[in-house]
């Protein structure tokens, strides 16, 4: 892999504008989100209203994977990031003027979110891709871990500051921040400097969109643990959708817990992701990523196992709630560990020639299971017991880290000492 001298302090600079740029991104991205979704869960009175984008962005990311990935592969990256995100920008005005003035506030709300579904995809996997040419090999772990935790911890707080934003200035007021926010990011990232790697042809830069596609393909499939990866994150993409519309809805539903204590028990998965990144900076790499990583799935499981006991005992509002909070911070640290290796493994390993479409290929194989997942969990929880359903969840994440566990893999950290070249 061949990399540009980029200073340590020219790296320090760029992780600052990342984590500014990230912070901005969630805090308006998560808040508008959230709004949203309480705008069309009190508008449909259905649970896929919180599983809109779960739905939306995987459907998205197949039908766009092949000329993202090969765009992102042969094309300046900065220009791609910023021609995204001023089209976000854009088409976020334009849904802000016609939203209030139709009848079906669903159907449009589905446009937009495939809008933002497609510039973010392209903005996720360029951006992957153009990490070696933002920071030095050695800021590698630190970017991947400071970003998380920059993410974490606004959404700690966006989503009972969309609660309280919702009550107060309405979805309206929601609608103006995001659009002030996104301006704000659009413009970080035009001051950001990428130091462009020298273009190389080894890695298959064939004039066919699917030929040049399946050199990704052919290289997560000849390398054994970025196949692990992908499986595992495919299986817990469906798991985990569970928590993404069945929380919701059993807290506003089911139990009248109301949108406020929602609020709080979602941002406790973000201040466990939150605690997991910053301990993720003191931690040593993992000796062993696969083993380790399938221990972590096995507490991921635990968690969602106390969280179906908790739904299931005959407890007051606050004590569910505050029960719920401790087990979100849990789940929330459980991710960050899982996650974030698996990220900086990947940077490490892959040639940037063909990063575009291996980090494509990854983000949209592992999320195929999300709009299944979605779907099946907003039925289920609509004709079967929550708490059972937890139960069962957990039990599988358990019994799939014993069954992956009993295959051969390589033994392998979290870092090589040599990048491929």
């Amino acid at each position: 892999m061949v990399t540009n001298q980029i200073s340590n302090r020219q790296s320090l600079v760029q992780i600052y504008k990342a984590a500014s740029s990230d912070i901005i991104s969630s805090l308006s991205g998560d808040t508008f989100s959230f709004a949203l979704s309480l705008m069309l869960l009190h508008t449909t009175h259905s649970a896929i209203s919180f599983g809109l984008e779960a739905v939306i962005y995987p459907i998205v990311g197949i039908l766009f994977v092949v000329p993202i990935s090969n765009l992102v592969d042969r094309h300046d990256h900065k220009s791609l990031i910023l021609i995204s995100k001023a089209i976000t920008l854009v088409a976020l005005a334009g849904y802000s003027w016609v939203v209030f003035r139709v009848a079906d506030r669903l159907l449009v709300s589905m446009m937009i979110v495939a809008i933002f579904g497609i510039n973010d995809k392209v903005v996720g996997t360029t951006y992957t891709a153009s990490v070696h040419e933002l920071v030095n090999d050695t800021h590698l772990k630190p970017l991947a871990t400071i970003e998380q935790a920059a993410s974490s911890a606004v959404q700690l707080g966006s989503p009972l500051l969309a609660a309280l934003l919702y009550a107060g200035i309405g979805f309206r007021g929601i609608l103006v921040l995001e659009l002030a926010g996104q301006a704000v990011v659009l413009g970080i990232a035009m001051t950001m400097h990428f130091y462009p790697l020298p273009k190389s042809s080894a890695m298959g830069n064939s004039d066919s969109q699917l030929a040049a596609f399946k050199v990704g393909l052919t290289y997560i499939h000849d390398h054994a643990v970025l196949w692990f990866i992908v499986q595992l994150s495919v299986w817990i993409n469906l798991l985990f959708s569970a928590v993404n519309v069945g929380l919701s809805y059993m807290m506003v539903q089911v139990l009248k817990l109301g949108n406020v204590r929602l609020g709080w028990v979602s941002s406790s998965f973000a201040l466990g992701m939150l605690v997991g990144s910053l301990m993720l900076l003191k931690l040593a790499n993992f000796r062993n990523l696969i083993q380790a990583i399938l221990r972590l799935v096995c507490g991921f499981g635990l968690s969602y196992l106390g969280i179906g006991s908790l739904l299931s005992a005959k407890l007051g509002p606050n004590t569910i709630t505050l029960g719920l909070m401790v087990l979100g911070i849990v789940t929330g640290v459980f991710l960050a560990w899982i996650n974030t290796p698996m990220g900086v493994y990947m940077q490490s390993t892959v040639p940037t020639q063909v990063m575009g479409r291996v980090s494509g290929t990854l983000t949209t194989l592992s999320a195929l299971a999300m709009p299944l997942g979605t779907l099946l969990y907003s039925w289920l929880f609509q004709h079967v017991a929550g708490s059972l359903l937890f139960l069962v969840t957990g039990a599988l994440l358990i019994g799939l880290a014993g069954f992956f566990s009993h295959r051969p893999y390589p033994v392998t950290s979290v870092q090589p000492s040599k990048p491929i070249s």
